[in-house]
């Protein structure tokens, strides 16, 4: 005996989708994407702490370095601008001298609003005439 094989022919058979099987499939996909969502959230997390940790560390040498740069520069201003310094580059380079008493002319500021007053020293002055005032510190330290 021999068989046959033929493949049913029905044409009016119709599979229908089976809804149920289909939600299950779709949950069983997604249930995954929550407890991943919180995993990315933490990884992310860690990640950034490092990186601003990293860059507070760059900023905080960076700052170190500006403030021994500002040290340095301080410390060359305050050379540089020493008066006996000063008074030696006028006297050797410009060639300035010491002026004498009928060259001094001293200026007394007036109230606000009035134009300065100028006082010429007389010959029997004191210890006023030895020459300018001080100059006066500002803010800044000039």
């Amino acid at each position: 005996m021999y068989t046959v094989r033929r493949p049913v022919e029905n044409v009016y058979l119709v599979r229908e989708p089976d809804r149920r099987r289909t939600r299950e499939l779709l949950a069983l996909l997604l249930s995954p994407l929550p407890p991943m969502a919180v995993l990315f959230a933490a990884i992310w997390t860690n990640l950034e702490t490092f990186r601003l940790g990293y860059q507070i560390e760059r900023l905080q040498k960076q700052k170190e370095t500006l403030v021994e740069r500002q040290r340095q520069l301080e410390m060359e201003r305050a050379r540089i601008s020493a008066l006996s310094r000063v008074e030696n580059v006028a006297r050797e380079r410009l060639g300035f001298v010491t002026p004498g008493r009928g060259q001094v002319v001293f200026v007394k500021d007036g109230p606000s609003g009035t134009p300065p007053q100028l006082v010429v020293p007389s010959k029997a002055a004191g210890p006023e005439t030895q020459g300018p005032p001080a100059p006066v510190r500002t803010e800044e330290g000039f």
